[in-house]
């Protein structure tokens, strides 16, 4: 007989196994959750907690066990299955796509029937970031936003689904005491409503607040499910690691007689800092403070030589350079980045490799790594800090993220500081190994360094600092010793501090903000692309009045109305952050096709036939492209040299001489003008204008801009990633089929020699067009700009007789130039609005 499933179930994990290469994640896991609970799933890391709610989400395939959510089974699992029967997730990991604005962000985290209109993008957005207590700008980049930001926006998108079960991983790694608690009501409101929530923390008096039941894993297996009222912060904790804890923070030091500082800062100032002087003695921890935004983290970086400063830095009494990374590491200063993801770990490489990295100096003779002293150099790290890996040889992604952590901690010690700037040392890391952590922080403290700790956490800086600094507006407002350091005096502190400000300032820094973003937005290309156009048009006439007449006009832009549908294909697959080098033997391929069907005495029917055929024949090259680098797994390059070669190939075989001229009528009909401009001409604006629509604010345009962003994430979030990347590569074929036919008017002869140079040409424009090669950002109008530039050039330099060598000078000079300042203003507007972010 069937059994009746029980109604409360929202979610039911039946022995679930996962294992990986190495490692057994999941050993048979069984978990449930009931309707309008909020059940705590707590653990060290590497318990199995984010891989089990991986699985319940469809992000990871499980090698045996049942998901059901909401009594339904998942027979297929992805994200967007689990998203349809009702789960939504923040993962600790976040979400969201760096590329994409904030509301873009937000609606394509969304299922059809939840999903506003782009045209009201904007207020919605704002209202559900208002329910978690985030004033953030819509059209902003994820990239400007700081780490709290991202986390607010990750929870507003979570919560905006209305799921019927949500899982948090972490959710207030980030957050500020104020923002927590904005987060805590909103669980409770959701929580009445009936919506399940999984709770995921290492931060035990937020399990114990929040949670109605938890349950603990440890080493892949479930070890109990309790009532949270039941169990106590110390009984967790024994759950977790498996041995009673006396305490979790080590002995402070004790008041010592007044000593010379080792590391001093006198006048320091910076991006959002300003006159900050600080002294740290021999063996002393010295902890940063205060709301997100108020120049803590950016005086941490400037002292690591990772932003500008001016002001005095000190260190034994010599004063140092801190001008770049390279400078404060020679004088002894080591920084432990916050994001081990984006700035901490090279996840592709091995432990060996990460640890070593910052003392490879010292492990290298005449310039190669002595492997043995390297390895045994690195195994004793690894053994101190009791780092789980499977092997030294281990890629630092397949570790757990407290393993990672310590991986970070292992590099730095390795550097044998002088001064550690630790920022964030323990965030995303479970309870006990933020013990060893700091421990290990009270450890190079003991052996009479200087340590600089950053942390939003006050519990931490409380317990682990022998002095707190807390910030407000750039600056130093309360130092805190002794019995002083509270969590009440820091937050109290930090909150009562920063608050106000002159309206007329605001104003003035908003309208400064605004101008940052779009020199760094996707436009800006297309305007100075504009005026290089209209520049050196006016400059070439000036020269030689003979290219300002109605036949050149019409020659150079029904030339470049080819170019432009080809750097159009071209930035497709680009956005998904691929490459097409068949582009341009395609285009000449098309040529050849017609040659066959557009001939003397040949009819219409036949030369549309002859447009089906060519197109027919773009579309299969678009699905071999795609389908052997998504199907067979080939680089893009690799894939696309191959079909480059192959089309080269079948153009020789069917016109090994030129031949098959094109009849008089063909020829003008695709020439058609109106009034010096080439209806080709027009026709390439009006569609680059509605693909610029699409790609803004269309489903399709977003699926296409967040899997070249990060496919990863995107998959997450429910996106068809093999389907978007083949398809992108049929539009590029069919796009550059159609600029075949642009050609085909010019030449009017089948010749197998055409076209190969637009495929470096297409790149060409796209990149003048400020597109990024990695994927995520570009756009039509400035490709069409780039193509019309290059064409410009090519024709200009004939009338300006300056030699043809220039028409591939000028497009290389003119890349250089636009990637480096396209790359300034983009890295800029990083630095400036949101140099916490990283």
């Amino acid at each position: 007989m069937r059994q009746v499933p029980d109604p409360s179930v929202v979610l039911r994990l039946s022995d679930v196994v996962k294992t990986y290469p190495g490692v057994v994640a999941l050993k048979g896991v069984s978990f449930e959750v009931n309707a309008g609970e909020v059940h705590a799933l707590v653990g060290e890391n590497g318990a199995g907690k984010s891989t089990l709610m991986a699985v319940a989400a469809g992000s990871t395939l499980p090698d045996q066990g049942r998901v059901e959510i909401g009594g339904n089974p998942m027979t297929q699992p992805s994200p967007l299955a689990a998203q349809g029967l009702g789960l939504a997730v923040v993962y600790q990991h976040l979400s969201i796509l760096e590329d994409l604005t904030v509301a873009e962000n937000m609606v394509f985290a969304m299922p059809a029937a939840r999903r506003p209109p782009m045209s009201a993008a904007g207020g919605w957005t704002s209202s559900h970031l208002a329910v978690v207590g985030a004033a953030i700008d819509p059209e902003a980049r994820v990239n400007e936003l700081s780490i709290a930001d991202r986390q607010l926006l990750e929870i507003a998108k979570a919560l905006a689904l209305e799921s019927k079960v949500l899982v948090l991983d972490e959710p207030t790694e980030s957050l500020t005491p104020a923002e927590s608690a904005r987060l805590f009501e909103q669980i409770r409101t959701i929580t009445q409503a009936g919506t399940a929530v999984v709770y995921i923390s290492h931060r035990l008096p937020e399990v114990k607040r929040v949670a109605d039941r938890l349950t603990v894993l440890r080493d892949g297996e479930t070890r109990g499910t309790f009532s949270a009222a039941d169990v106590s912060e110390a009984e967790i904790l024994n759950l977790i690691i498996g041995r009673s804890v006396d305490q979790v923070f080590p002995e402070k030091r004790a008041m010592q007689a007044e000593v010379a500082p080792l590391f001093e800062v006198k006048k320091l100032s910076g991006h959002r800092f300003r006159d900050i002087d600080l002294a740290v003695t021999p063996g002393e921890i010295v902890g940063l403070a205060g709301i997100e935004g108020n120049g803590q983290r950016e005086l941490m970086r400037a002292l690591a030589g990772l932003a500008g400063s001016s002001g005095e830095v000190r260190l034994a009494g010599t004063r140092v350079s801190v001008s770049d990374p390279g400078a404060a590491r020679a004088a002894g200063v080591v920084y432990l980045p916050g994001d081990r993801h984006a700035e901490g770990m090279l996840l592709s490489l091995g432990v060996r490799e990460n640890v070593s990295l910052l003392s490879l100096p010292g492990l290298a003779r005449f310039g190669f790594v002595q492997r043995l002293l390297e390895r045994r150099t690195v195994g004793g790290e690894v053994e101190r800090l009791s780092i789980r890996t499977p092997s030294l040889e281990t890629p630092t992604s397949s570790l757990s993220g407290g393993n990672q952590q310590k991986v970070l901690f292992a590099r730095s010690l390795l550097a044998e500081p002088t001064v550690l700037l630790a920022d964030e040392p323990t965030r995303g890391v479970d309870a006990g190994a933020r013990m060893e952590l700091y421990q290990v922080l009270r450890r190079i403290a003991d052996e009479g360094k200087a340590v600089v700790v950053l942390s939003s956490d006050s519990v931490e800086l409380q317990g682990l600092c022998d002095r707190v600094l807390v910030f407000s507006r750039g600056q130093i407002v309360r130092s805190l010793e002794g019995d002083q350091i509270t969590e009440e005096n820091i937050t109290g502190t930090a909150i009562t501090s920063t608050s106000g400000g002159d309206e007329a300032s605001a104003q003035r820094e908003w309208s400064v903000r605004r101008l940052r973003r779009f020199v760094a937005g996707d436009y800006m290309p297309s305007v100075i692309l504009a005026a290089i156009v209209l520049g050196l048009g006016i400059y070439t006439t000036a020269s030689n009045g003979r290219f300002y007449s109605a036949y050149n006009f019409q020659s150079m832009l029904l030339l470049a109305s080819a170019l432009v549908f080809i750097a159009f294909g071209q930035l497709i697959v680009l956005m998904t952050g691929g490459i097409d080098l068949s582009v341009g033997p395609l285009a000449g391929l098309v040529v050849v096709v017609l040659s066959f069907f557009a001939g003397q005495g040949q009819s219409g029917g036949l030369l549309a036939l002859g447009i089906l055929c060519a197109l027919g024949v773009a579309l299969l090259v678009g699905l071999v492209n795609g389908l052997l680098i998504r199907g067979a797994r080939l680089a893009p390059v690799l894939a696309t040299l191959s079909t480059y070669i192959a089309i080269q190939g079948v153009s020789e075989l069917l016109r090994p001489t030129p031949n098959g001229f094109f009849r008089t009528g063909v020829v003008n009909a695709l020439k058609t003008n109106i009034g010096w401009v080439p209806v080709a001409f027009i026709a390439s604006a009006v569609v680059g204008i509605g693909c610029e629509i699409l790609l803004r604010r269309s489903r399709a345009g977003l699926e296409l801009r967040a899997v070249g962003s990060d496919e990863t994430r995107a998959h997450r979030l429910g996106a068809r990633v093999t389907t978007t990347h083949i398809v992108a590569y049929a539009l590029c074929s069919l796009f550059s089929a159609v600029g075949g036919l642009m050609l085909a008017a010019q030449v009017a002869v089948g010749d197998a020699s055409l076209g190969t140079e637009y495929t470096l040409t297409s790149i060409t424009a796209v990149v003048l067009g400020g597109a990024s090669i990695f994927g995520g950002r570009g756009s039509f109008i400035g490709a069409f700009f780039g193509a019309l530039l290059i064409q410009e050039i090519v024709t200009a330099t004939t009338f300006l007789q300056i030699g043809i060598a220039w028409q591939y000078w000028l497009p290389g000079i003119l890349i250089l130039g636009g990637a480096g300042l396209y790359s300034r203003a983009r890295g800029m507007k990083a630095v400036t609005l949101g140099a916490e972010a990283t």
